[in-house]
């Protein structure tokens, strides 16, 4: 496959810093239908990821709806925008991961989520479909 992460990614991301409350994390993710939010500092720099199965399972739990971001987020997957997309593939299947966060010189510029996969692999790698009539 040929392309760079930068080809994949989506640019347009929405984050949350690390005391965002879940609350917020909660009507960000039902709104924008998002699978998981990254969070970063005051300079765009990726701190962790917070996934709706994490707010959902801390809503449930023992944490309620104003514990903070910090309080669930995990370590991310990163790449480098200039990461190849056989990297990133290759990143994702070890990882056993359906999001990953794409930075430049640390700062968060995009996201590839499990559509932007899917998308890439039927612009660029699947043959096309063929003629009907």
């Amino acid at each position: 496959m040929k392309g760079h992460a930068r080809n994949v990614m989506t640019e347009r991301v929405t984050a949350v810093s690390p005391d965002t409350p879940l609350e917020t994390i909660a009507r960000t993710l039902v709104a924008g239908r998002f699978g998981g939010v990254p969070v970063v500092d005051g300079a765009d720099r990726v701190l962790g990821y917070v996934s709706e199965g994490e707010v959902v399972s801390a809503l449930l739990g023992r944490l309620g709806p104003h514990a903070k971001a910090r309080d669930i987020m995990k370590t991310p997957v990163v790449v480098d925008e200039f990461d190849t997309t056989d990297e990133v593939m290759r990143v994702m299947r070890e990882a056993a991961i359906d999001h990953v966060l794409v930075v430049r010189e640390a700062r968060l510029v995009g996201i590839i989520a499990p559509s932007d996969v899917l998308r890439f692999f039927v612009e660029h790698v699947l043959p096309p479909p063929p003629d009907v009539g």
